[in-house]
């Protein structure tokens, strides 16, 4: 296990990479169900994370608003007096405007779909209703927000609004056994931005009794000419007949109306997609899923006009340490044919001499090629410590993975300048679990994905995927959809920001503390600094102007380089980096 600790002070100035990895505590609350926004339209690089906080005693919705240093904006914390079970899954943010969905409970049919709308400046909440799927007495949560102008009503003109994806039925949404329950099933709803429904279209497996059901949709990717939807439906394993939770892969367009679906089976219990990229250069939609036999995750590829998989570009990985879970796939920052899987490890162990550490939902981050899934440079795995300690409903490891809910847990970014290139991830924090409380920790890296603390170096196996498919999913509208209105109260949030401090590993090594010499410098520089593996030397606008592998006598010539100041990278064997800035005469 490895810690890298990115000394870029000296840097700032002309890499751009100042990057973070900031906690933020809120006393006596345990956040939960953490997700994250990409960056607002409005020109400040801001970006949201939503959340829940809870206690032994009530649930409220958390958001705060935070700029691309890591400083919270404002910090808001939303409640009901007639819904005090409320609960948040996903935010959208826009240029103005910020939209949220999930659950609150009426206290008499139980939970309902809530699509909220507020102020971006502010936090203050404008606008909040429920909505009653087909009957008042069914129950339904919403997963998942998104943006569209697609055209919604087939007239050829833009519609921009919302789209929430969800599921209903006549019992809980987190009950998957189906006694007492006539009705579970997914749906995806299209709402105009005053939070008016245009359409809502079911998505269920087509079949008339089974023991289980498990038809949900948690995400929504816009292609060219539809909307791509993953989630879970339920199929019968025809190796032991056993029904079973199956990767749901389906396609509708913008009224609606299904155009394909080509949803599978992979393994011998509970399988499920989370999230999807579509590539408009090839067509293809790019889908994540995990599965429940490998105890990892895995892409597949379908052609986006027919739903057609690419078998030679399908792939799930293994590795020896099992439970890592795809959340969120991106863009890569370093090639556009390459994409990144980020996700939690399950639980993580670590020690250095004297204690031992456990880490439950660390960050991982897989970036792999497009075209075959193999893994591209180094990838890592975020070491923080913490334990998932509350008992609740939406639990990640409750079972060997979730069951239902994948928040975006990351997001690719391009500074204004088209200079800095980030990724941004949020995940849990917990110091000591005896004091029963868990913070949001929100992790800033440049392209090489490396964080500020401590962090594992991962490395899977690549694996050819074979599925079984045909489980007749179907989809269509025609529900009936109420819209009520009610209100939230908005408070502020006193909460406590610290920075990560690093626990090294057993295999870490102390960054060294070294030196170089002459400076200024006119032909040769040294560098007191043992087990130099790479050298590079940055002009004052970030350009490599000298690099080198082959180290002899710790030395570096740069009589060639023109008088000014340069800056040098020093990356040792360990994988530590010291960066000096110095004057050429």
């Amino acid at each position: 296990m490895k810690s890298k600790l990115l000394l870029l002070l000296l840097l700032t100035t002309f890499l751009n990479a100042q990057t973070f990895q900031n906690n933020i505590e809120v006393a006596n609350k345990n956040y939960h169900d953490l997700n994250i926004s990409e960056p607002f339209l409005d020109g400040t690089q801001d970006y949201l994370v939503a959340g829940n906080l809870l206690d032994n005693t009530t649930n409220t919705i958390a958001l705060k608003r935070i700029d691309q240093n890591g400083n919270v904006v404002w910090n808001k914390e939303y409640d009901s007096a007639s819904f005090p079970n409320s609960r948040v899954f996903d935010v959208y943010s826009n240029i103005d405007l910020i939209f949220m969905t999930g659950s609150v409970d009426d206290g008499i049919n139980g939970l309902k779909v809530f699509v909220a709308r507020i102020d971006a400046q502010t936090g203050v909440l404008s606008d909040i209703n429920y909505y009653d799927i087909l009957s008042s007495s069914l129950q339904s949560v919403g997963y998942h927000i998104t943006y569209t102008d697609s055209d919604a009503d087939g007239d050829t003109v833009p519609d921009p609004g919302l789209l929430i994806a969800g599921t209903f039925g006549s019992c809980s949404p987190l009950v998957t056994n189906t006694t007492g329950c006539s009705l579970k099933e997914g749906f995806v709803m299209r709402l105009d931005f005053a939070l008016n429904e245009i359409w809502t279209t079911e998505v269920e497996t087509l079949i008339t009794s089974n023991p289980i059901d498990y038809d949900f949709v948690n995400h929504i990717t816009e292609t060219s000419d539809g909307f791509f939807i993953t989630g879970s439906a339920t199929g019968q394993n025809p190796a032991n007949n056993n029904w079973q939770q199956i990767v749901l892969a389906h396609k509708i367009n913008f009224q609606g109306v299904m155009q394909w679906d080509n949803s599978y089976l992979f393994g011998n219990a509970n399988d499920v997609s989370v999230d999807a990229y579509y590539d408009v250069n090839s067509n293809n939609i790019f889908m994540l899923a995990n599965y429940s036999a490998s105890h990892q995750f895995g892409v597949t590829v379908f052609d986006n006009s027919n739903g057609v998989m690419s078998a030679g570009q399908s792939w799930y990985v293994t590795n020896n340490d099992l439970d890592h879970y795809g959340f969120s796939l991106i863009e890569s920052l370093a090639d556009p044919n390459n994409l990144i899987v980020t996700g939690y490890d399950r639980e993580e162990t670590w020690s250095n001499s004297s204690n031992s550490f456990t880490g439950k939902t660390n960050v991982f981050v897989y970036e792999f090629v497009k075209a075959t899934g193999a893994e591209v440079t180094k990838n890592y795995q975020y070491l923080v410590l913490n334990d998932e300690i509350v008992i609740d409903p939406y639990n990640f490891w409750d079972s060997q993975m979730p069951l239902i809910y994948y928040p975006d847990i990351s997001f690719s970014y391009v500074d204004n300048t088209g200079v800095e290139l980030n990724y941004f991830h949020i995940g849990y924090k917990n110091d000591d679990p005896s004091i029963n409380f868990t913070n949001s920790n929100i992790f800033k890296t440049p392209v090489d994905k490396l964080n500020e603390c401590d962090n594992l170096e991962l490395n899977f196996i690549v694996n050819p995927i074979s599925i079984q498919n045909n489980f007749n999913v179907g989809s269509g509208g025609g529900l009936t959809v109420t819209k009520v209105n009610f209100t939230m109260a908005d408070n502020d949030i006193t909460f406590v920001e610290t920075d990560c401090e690093p626990v090294l590993a057993v295999n870490d090594e102390p960054i060294n503390s070294g030196f170089i010499y002459p400076n200024p410098v006119s032909e040769t520089l040294y560098f007191n600094i043992s087990n130099v593996a790479a050298i590079k030397i940055y002009d004052s606008l970030g350009r490599v102007v000298k690099q080198n592998t082959a180290i002899n006598n710790n030395s570096i010539h740069v009589e060639n380089l023109t008088n000014g100041i340069y800056f040098i990278e020093i990356n040792t064997n360990a994988n530590q980096i010291q960066i000096f800035k110095f004057l050429k005469n």
